[in-house]
Parts: structure tokens; C-alpha cells; sequence
């Protein structure tokens, strides 16, 4: 098989930002003449179609409808090429033919916008964050209303009934029979985008390729009572969250390769020529998020390509066409004189752009000077953010993504948590001391460079401490502006929630909470708590909700109705948070509560087994790291390693990777440290005993005794 290689081609930059899945790539009517039409949709309401000519664009139409556009899909008659282009703006769904008329207008008549639609045939599936509906014919079929918000939808092509699947923003994936779930299938981190393989489910018809916010991969077939994992693919060098995926045969071998785009500008290639799983095979490094992509034939019909399209609106093309020749060892440019051409119109545009700026401007100052009341008005920009817990790592993926260029971001929290910058980030990072009076715990300052529009940062939170993260986002724009966004750091922020069930005969700690509070009272409370909890409680008198501490995987079981909550773990800390913040709660509402505990002193020998493993790697390794340049100097000196141990050996040899895995290893110490002093603190406050001033002695024995936890154990609940 021959290498891979793709020549990156620019045709086209939208007035505002296009969103996931806002683009597709019409199918050809002449497969050996035609190159396929290209369908945008933008955020400021405007859907058009065009083709590449020469490498410039060629616009068919363009229809503005004044409302944002959250999907784009290619539909048809059952049979017929799929060639109608149907776009989803707030609640409505309008159809447009591929030469600009529109055939299709329907009102879903739902308050909250579309986010996510699909189309087969006569059938018409939407979904917005937590309502699923299918309609036929225009017409109300089917609808279910879920707890969980949705980011995406397919539909498998069965034979007997076309099946529709939701990606569920908690970690599930739900196969819907009409109006009913058939069942909840786990994935490892929160589904973004849903795609058919093969793009038509494979030789089965039902299988699914999902991809996660924290760079996952992988592929389930769906049965009719479970869901069966094909493959996954795990992201150990922590790249960033996979936006969108297509099928197509880039590399020319008669089998579909899936091509990955991830929200930092990567674009992965992955062929399955010799195996059923995924190898990788080509990856582009690009520096803006790319939130669409699709391999066609569009800018010469006799090469393929991957046509993307960026958050900011940049639309090009990674073809396989060369753009030089190599000739008797003499690199010469092909097609130099439209490539001459193309450089010069290029010019006069800026020219022309460079002359109407400076003609508008001297209105603008015409305007203020002649009126002492005119108001200069802010121009609005887009801003998408998210905050998201990442597994892997048990840290928080902080992103932020303008559809302008950042000059400078501003962090500001009322809680200790720690800011991790990203190597691909090209913004100067530097902190700023802060007041304790000022409610400020936290100030970091990104100053951005020319063009940035997307910042990535790893936040680590403290369990137990909890308050608001801001984000003050200036522009480069004028005049200047700065956007707000906020997000919650949570009590318990290290767990998430599972669909696995709690073990009946685990040893566990047991709150149970009685008192007169309603059931919207106990879930607003845990809400408060806890992430990924429904908005509103659900219909039946009595819920239950499991979460996991990613970082120490330990279980937490929440069982609660009016009147009355049971919360299980084996961790003495999640009970003690979750005491406290039920107890300040409950003084707010003048509500009395009766609490009484269960607590068991073999969980505190568990969670310890748990913790003390990773204090004693991260202590090994750092004995190891202060033993590099001592060891490097020995035999500077003209000593031969003979000299020294195989292990010493082994360090001198391993020394670029201890000192890469050593960048982060005090603040897990400290993390850990931290953990096991609150559990001490945690089991004795249970018993009516303040202890905080052995927690010297506490870590004098931890320090001597981290490789003999049974010791470390009895010394703990001696003291």
C-alpha cells in the first residue's frame, strides 16, 4: 500500500460560525465527469450550495432564514438519489432542492430548538436536549422525553423497521422501539457523534462507530435486547474530543477507511484492510477545531479528497492531488500560471476589502462626530465552551472556541483548583496573587497570539470544595467585549455517573436522612452535589442514581423520596461532603433532619488499599527521578556503567521517561496525601473526635511505611 499523502487546499470562509454536522456533500449525478456540490449551513442562518471550479468557488445558492442552524441532512425519496437538502433552524425543518427552491417547510411546534436530526425517506427524526420525536409524513408518530440532554441520533436501516439511536450526554446509548427504550448501553465517555459504519451499519445493518468528548473511539452492534462492543480505541496520549467521523475510501484499496476529525484541528485516517479494528494510517495537524467532514470528489473529479469544515467557518480540502511535480530531480509547480492568477486576485481582494475598511471607517467617525448621543454598538460574537469531567486523567477538559480571534481570557474561582496549561496551546499563561477578601482563590490570565480562536486547559478540582468558575473572554474586535461564562464546580466533582450496579454484599458506609423535605428538596439537593443529575426528578416517588470516583473508583449509591435518603459508599470523605452539604441545605430551608450512620472499618482498609499503591508508585518515582543526574555524573566521570546496579542500570536508561512521567508527580502526591488526611479526619469527626493535630504524626508514617499498607492501616486506626 502506498503512502498517504494530502495537500491541504482553502476554498471558502463562511460570515459566521458552522456547527457539527452542518455540512454534507451531495452525491454526483455523472460519477466520471462530476465533482459533488457542497451544503453549508451557518449559525447566522444562512444555507447555501456550491461547487469548486478550478479551485474557486461557484455558489448555486444561498437562502438566508434568519434563524440559526443546527443540522443539515441530505434526504429523498425511498430509492432516489439523496440529494434534497433539509436544514434545521430552532424548531423548524425547511427542505431545499439542490438548485436553491424550497419544497419542505414544517413546524415541529416544540419550545426548545433542534439539536440533532436524521432523515430516511418519508420519516423525519428530531431530537432537542431531552425530547425524542419521529414523525411520518409530517405527522406525530412516536416521542420520548428523556432525563439526560442528546447529542446525536442515527438510524439503523433495519430490514423489518428502521431503528433510531441517541447518544445521551450520560455516557449511555439508547436504541428507541416507537415509544419506548429498549435498553442503556455503556460507553466510556460522553457520546458526541454518532455514525452508521460503513455509513449504512455494516453487513448487519446495526452497527454504530460513537465518538466521546475525551478523544474515544469505538463501535457497537445493536441487538434487539443488548448492545455487543465490536472494538474501542483509547486515547492514552490525551488528545482532544473527537468532533466528527464519515466513512470513505480515501486509500484507494476498495475498503472504507473512517476519517476522524478532532476539536483541536486532527484529522485521522484509519483503514481496516487487514483486520476488523481500526489502524491508523495518516494524521493532519491542523490548529483549528474542525467540527464537519466528509470524503468526496470535489475539487478535480480524478482525485478524492476530505472536504472539512472549522468552527470559524474555514471550508477546505485535504486532496490527494499533488500540487508539484517531480521531474529528472527538478521540483516544478504544476498549473504555475493559475496558481500566478489565483495569487493575484487574491491581492485585489485585499485591496478592495483594505479600501471599503477605510471608507467605513471615515463614516464612522462622520457619524460620531456629528451627533455628541451616538452610542458605538458592541458586535455580537459566538462563543462554545465546555467543561467536562475526563477519566483518564481525573482532571476537568476546559475549552473554550471563538468564531473571532481571542486577544486575552481571564480565570476567576472562589475555590483552590489547579490550571494546567496544554503544550499545543500558544497563549501566555501566568498567574496573578489574589485577596482572600475579593472572593478570589484563583486568577489566571491567557494572553492569546495573533488568530487564536481555540484555548484548551486541564482543570483539577478538590472534592469538597465546590463554588463558580468564571471565564471572561475578550475579543480582538472593536470596540472591545468580553463574554461571560460560567461553570459549576460541584462538592463531589470527581464522581460521575455509572449505570452499573452497586455489589449487595460490598462493604459499605451508610448515611440515611429523614426529615420534611419534598422529593423536588432531597434532588435539588443532590443536584447541588453531584453532576449529570436530572434537571427535574423523575415521575416515579422513589429514584435511585450511582456515580463512581473516577479517581479512586469507589461507589456511591443515592436511594431517595420525599421524606427520606439513603446515600452508600465505601469512601468515610464522600459521606462526611455529603453530610455537610445536606445539613447547610436543610438550615436554609429551617428544615430539621435526622441523620443517623453505618460505618464500617473495613471500608477504610479498602479505600486505603487503594490509595496507598499510588502514593508508593509516584514515591518510587521520584526517587528514581533524584537519582538521574546524581547517576549521570558518576559516569561523566569516566566510570563505566559497569559499576553501577541493574537497577541503577535501569534508571540511567529509562531517564527520559521518568522525568516526562515526573512533571506531574507532586501534585498527585499532594492530592493523594490530601485524600488520605481527609479520610483520617473524616472517620474520627464521625466518632465525636477532632484530630487535626495528629495529621503531623499521620504523615511521618505514611512517609516510612507507604510500601507496607497493612502496617500504614493499623497505625491509622490506632492513633
Amino acid at each position: 500500500m502506498l503512502e498517504l499523502q494530502l495537500n491541504r487546499v482553502d476554498y471558502l470562509k463562511t460570515i459566521s460560525s458552522v456547527t457539527t454536522k452542518c455540512m454534507r456533500l451531495l452525491p454526483r449525478e455523472n460519477v466520471k465527469k462530476d465533482t459533488q456540490k457542497i451544503a453549508l449551513g451557518e449559525s447566522n442562518g444562512t444555507v447555501q450550495l456550491f461547487s469548486i471550479r478550478k479551485k474557486d468557488t461557484a455558489a448555486i445558492f444561498k437562502t438566508p432564514l434568519g434563524k440559526r442552524i443546527s443540522r443539515v441532512e441530505l434526504g429523498g425519496r425511498a430509492g432516489e438519489i439523496t440529494d434534497r437538502i433539509f436544514v434545521a433552524a430552532e424548531s423548524e425543518v425547511k427542505g431545499f432542492s439542490k438548485k436553491g427552491k424550497q419544497f419542505y417547510a414544517f413546524d415541529t411546534n416544540i419550545s426548545d430548538p433542534i439539536r440533532c436530526m436524521s432523515i430516511v425517506g418519508s420519516s423525519l427524526y428530531t431530537c432537542t436536549e431531552t425530547t425524542y420525536t419521529h414523525y411520518v409524513e409530517s405527522r406525530e408518530a412516536d416521542t420520548v422525553t428523556f432525563a439526560a440532554k442528546m447529542n446525536d441520533i442515527v438510524v439503523l436501516p433495519l430490514p423489518i423497521q428502521p431503528m433510531a439511536v441517541v447518544a445521551c450526554q450520560d455516557r449511555l446509548l439508547r436504541p428507541i422501539n416507537k415509544s419506548s427504550v429498549l435498553y442503556d448501553a455503556e460507553v466510556p465517555g460522553i457520546p458526541t457523534t454518532l455514525i452508521l459504519s460503513n455509513k449504512n451499519g455494516g453487513p448487519t445493518k446495526s452497527e454504530v462507530v460513537y465518538g466521546t468528548s475525551d478523544g474515544r473511539l469505538g463501535q457497537l452492534e445493536i441487538g434487539s435486547i443488548s448492545a455487543n462492543t465490536k472494538w474501542e480505541i483509547a486515547n492514552p496520549k490525551h488528545l482532544s474530543g473527537i468532533s466528527a467521523i464519515d466513512f470513505y475510501d480515501i486509500l484507494a484499496d476498495g475498503v472504507p477507511d473512517m476519517i476522524v476529525a478532532r476539536e483541536d484541528g486532527t484529522v485521522e485516517v484509519y483503514n481496516f484492510e487487514t483486520t476488523d479494528e481500526p489502524i491508523l494510517k495518516y494524521t493532519y495537524n491542523g490548529t483549528e477545531s474542525i467540527t464537519n467532514i466528509e470524503g468526496g470528489v470535489v475539487g478535480n473529479s480524478n482525485y478524492d479528497e476530505l472536504v472539512c469544515c472549522t468552527y470559524q467557518g474555514w471550508v477546505f480540502g485535504l486532496t490527494s492531488q499533488p500540487l508539484q511535480n517531480e521531474l529528472g530531480g527538478e521540483v516544478v509547480t504544476a498549473q504555475n500560471d493559475d496558481l500566478k492568477q489565483r495569487i493575484d486576485d487574491l491581492k485585489n481582494e485585499v485591496d478592495e476589502l483594505q479600501r471599503k475598511l477605510t471608507v467605513a471607517r471615515e463614516r464612522y467617525q462622520v457619524a460620531i462626530n456629528s451627533d455628541t448621543r451616538a452610542l458605538s454598538t458592541i458586535r455580537e460574537f459566538r462563543v462554545n465552551d465546555r467543561f467536562e469531567l475526563n477519566r483518564d486523567d481525573a482532571t476537568y477538559n476546559l475549552t473554550i472556541e471563538s468564531e473571532v480571534p481571542i486577544d486575552n481570557v481571564l480565570l476567576q474561582c472562589d475555590v483552590i483548583l489547579d490550571i494546567l496549561d496544554v503544550e499545543k496551546n500558544s497563549a501566555v499563561m501566568s498567574f496573578s496573587d489574589c485577596d482572600p477578601k475579593d472572593n478570589n482563590a484563583v486568577l489566571v490570565t491567557y494572553r492569546c497570539q495573533m488568530n487564536t480562536t481555540r484555548l484548551e486547559m486541564h482543570v483539577r478540582t478538590i472534592e469538597g470544595h465546590y463554588g463558580t468558575l468564571q471565564l471572561y473572554i475578550t475579543s480582538k474586535i472593536q470596540p472591545r467585549c468580553s463574554m461571560l461564562r460560567r461553570h459549576t464546580i460541584k462538592p463531589l466533582s470527581l464522581h460521575q455517573r455509572s449505570s452499573s450496579a452497586v455489589d449487595p454484599n460490598k462493604r459499605m458506609n451508610t448515611m440515611k436522612i429523614t426529615g420534611s423535605f419534598s422529593y423536588a428538596e432531597i434532588h435539588s439537593w443532590i443536584q447541588f452535589c453531584l453532576a449529570d443529575v436530572p434537571e427535574r426528578p423523575p415521575i416515579d416517588k422513589e429514584n435511585r442514581l450511582v456515580y463512581t470516583n473516577i479517581f479512586l473508583h469507589t461507589q456511591l449509591e443515592c436511594i431517595y423520596k420525599q421524606d427520606e435518603a439513603i446515600f452508600r459508599s465505601e469512601n468515610v470523605s464522600t459521606i462526611s461532603i455529603l453530610k455537610d452539604i445536606m445539613s447547610k441545605k436543610a438550615t436554609e430551608k429551617k428544615i430539621v433532619l435526622d441523620i443517623s450512620y453505618e460505618l464500617s472499618n473495613e471500608t477504610i482498609a479498602l479505600t486505603l488499599g487503594q490509595i496507598l499503591p499510588m502514593i508508593a508508585h509516584y514515591k518510587t518515582l521520584t526517587d528514581k527521578y533524584n537519582l538521574i543526574e546524581p547517576l549521570k555524573e558518576l559516569v561523566m566521570d569516566g566510570s563505566s556503567d559497569d559499576v553501577l546496579t541493574p537497577e541503577y542500570r535501569q534508571v540511567l536508561t529509562d531517564a527520559n521517561a521518568i522525568s516526562e512521567q515526573y512533571k506531574q508527580t507532586p501534585v498527585h502526591l499532594n492530592r493523594l496525601c490530601s485524600m488520605v488526611a481527609d479520610l483520617f479526619i473524616d472517620k474520627h469527626k464521625f466518632e465525636g473526635t477532632n484530630v487535626k493535630a495528629k495529621i503531623p504524626i499521620l504523615f511521618e508514617k505514611l512517609n516510612t511505611t507507604f510500601t507496607q499498607p497493612q502496617i500504614f492501616i493499623d497505625f491509622f486506626n490506632s492513633l
